[in-house]
């Protein structure tokens, strides 16, 4: 009888993960890369250092042709939990390039630059990119 209880809770919990996974699942939301959108990412100084950092975002279309008409939001956080994330904004320079002239990374670290480009028709990719901050003194760790 216990073994049979266990059963039919086990089946319970399982139904609900997967009912659960299927309402996330159905939310309408298109897959950032089902949108051709491609980021390329270059940061100075190489490698990054604590304190500001100037972006380079160059964005295209999958044939490569630049993307100027969105709106580009950058945000920074670190792979660990507890601390407390940098946004900002780039700003166009034209034929796909688009700056963010200071942004300042906090501590030393691994971090994850997650790139929000937002279409003129309000579609929207996200894309990632992942970098390693050193202290000013080529180390890491904060300064």
């Amino acid at each position: 009888m216990m073994h049979l209880a266990r059963t039919h809770l086990l089946v319970r919990v399982l139904l609900v993960i997967l009912v659960g996974g299927s309402i996330q699942a159905c939310r309408g939301e298109t897959p950032s890369d089902d949108l051709p959108v491609r980021v390329a990412v270059a940061v100075a100084p190489t490698p990054p250092i604590v304190g500001p950092n100037r972006l380079v975002l160059d964005l295209t279309d999958h044939d490569g042709a630049p993307l100027d008409a969105a709106a580009v939001h950058i945000e920074g956080t670190m792979t660990h939990a507890g601390m407390v994330p940098v946004f900002d904004t780039a700003s166009h320079q034209g034929g796909g390039r688009w700056i963010v002239p200071e942004f300042d990374f906090t501590m030393g670290g691994e971090w994850i630059l997650i790139i929000r480009v937002e279409l003129p028709d309000g579609q929207e990719a996200t894309r990632r990119h992942e970098l390693n901050v050193v202290g000013r003194g080529g180390t890491g760790g904060a300064p």
